[in-house]
């Protein structure tokens, strides 16, 4: 059996998250047992990893933060190092920018064989800004021998924008288990109804939505707006709403574990963000039987194939939006064979079997 350790910094619910505790148990028909590294064991996530039998560690990081930056630091790279040991890990593979800071030279501390890093999301938004921090990406890369995207955009932006990238890379797509969906049945009349699933909070773009929706309901489209997600601009989002005279079309949903009745309720699927990786939220939407309308982000134009299964539109516009959403209203009898064709195109590229069976084979490789 193939050991690997996966370090994040939670598990928030988040799609690297969501990706991380979906893939442990496919693995294990693989011959693969993963566990998980928590920098901080904490997250809405961490009860549905522990009742699908991930065995989850956790750190002291937290409470390092009260001595030194640097201290907090190295004592985390040496727990985990200690962990790495003591479990016998094969590989160590680690997500986001804050736990592969201290998971890369913990992994190499423990002179484990494979360290692998990942790359979620685009320049700027996969690490803080600085200086410093591009330099301290530079040396995660440096110490990691090889290296994930989850979209062949997010690799070309780490290969145009990083130094010392490893020279072993490809590209894994995210999925999801298309058979824990239900298929939903856009309306050909009556209210447009949109979704859209994700943290609110500025990557996301739920701003433009909400501007979009203003705009279309001017042009005589019926359409009311679902927001399932929590975050940070929450507040911003409902003061936009009532600035923009649709606050009574705008449902605030909240953060849920589970989106998927509220994808079985939509006619279409919504994905207005400023950055992305490879969604997670897209393919649930896809896996429902929606139509989807999403911005020319990460992966998302790798996902939807413009015109069969939606549509591809320009980011920071909610026009075009606008634009793209009146059409589909206009549509509707289109809407039920773009939101199979999203289904079959999750059936057979972007299911969570056909990830599994790729990230398998990547560990499963002799070192190159």
């Amino acid at each position: 059996m193939l050991r690997v350790l996966n370090v994040v910094g939670s598990l928030a619910l988040g799609g690297t998250e969501q990706y991380i505790v979906r893939m442990a148990p496919a693995l294990r028909r693989y011959g693969i047992e993963t566990e998980v590294c928590l920098l901080d064991r904490t997250g809405p996530l961490l009860e549905f990893a522990e009742s699908a039998g991930i065995h989850v560690h956790g750190t002291r990081a937290r409470g390092h933060l009260s001595r030194t930056l640097a201290y907090a630091g190295f004592a985390t790279i040496r727990e985990i190092a200690s962990l790495i040991r003591r479990r016998h890990f094969d590989v160590v593979h680690s997500y986001l920018f804050h736990a592969e800071l201290v998971a890369t030279p913990a992994a190499r501390l423990a002179r484990t064989r494979r360290v692998i890093v990942s790359r979620r999301a685009v320049f700027p938004w996969r690490r803080p800004g600085g200086a410093h921090y591009f330099l301290l990406e530079s040396v995660t890369n440096m110490l990691a021998n090889e290296l994930i995207a989850n979209s062949h955009v997010v690799l070309a932006d780490a290969e145009r924008t990083d130094r010392l990238l490893p020279k072993t890379r490809t590209v894994i797509y995210n999925g999801v288990d298309p058979d824990r969906y239900g298929i939903a049945s856009p309306r050909r009349t009556g209210k447009f109804r949109l979704v859209t699933v994700g943290a609110l909070a500025p990557r996301k773009g739920q701003l433009y939505a909400i501007e979009a929706l203003r705009l279309v309901r001017d042009a005589g489209v019926d359409a009311q707006l679902t927001l399932v997600g929590g975050g940070s601009d929450e507040e911003l989002l409902r003061r936009a709403s009532r600035s923009n005279r649709v606050g009574e079309h705008v449902a605030f949903a909240g953060p849920r574990l589970d989106p998927r009745p509220f994808l079985l309720d939509a006619d279409l699927f919504l994905l207005p963000s400023r950055q992305e990786g490879f969604s997670n939220a897209l393919l649930e939407g896809m896996a429902s039987g929606l139509p989807a309308i999403v911005t020319d982000v990460g992966g998302n134009r790798e996902a939807i194939v413009n015109g069969e299964g939606g549509m591809v539109v320009p980011p920071f516009d909610p026009r075009a939006l606008a634009r793209a959403i009146i059409a589909l209203a206009q549509s509707r009898e289109l809407l039920s064979a773009m939101g199979k064709a999203n289904r079959r195109r999750v059936e057979e590229i972007f299911s969570l079997e056909a990830s599994a069976r790729k990230l398998a084979a990547w560990y499963h490789a002799p070192t190159l």
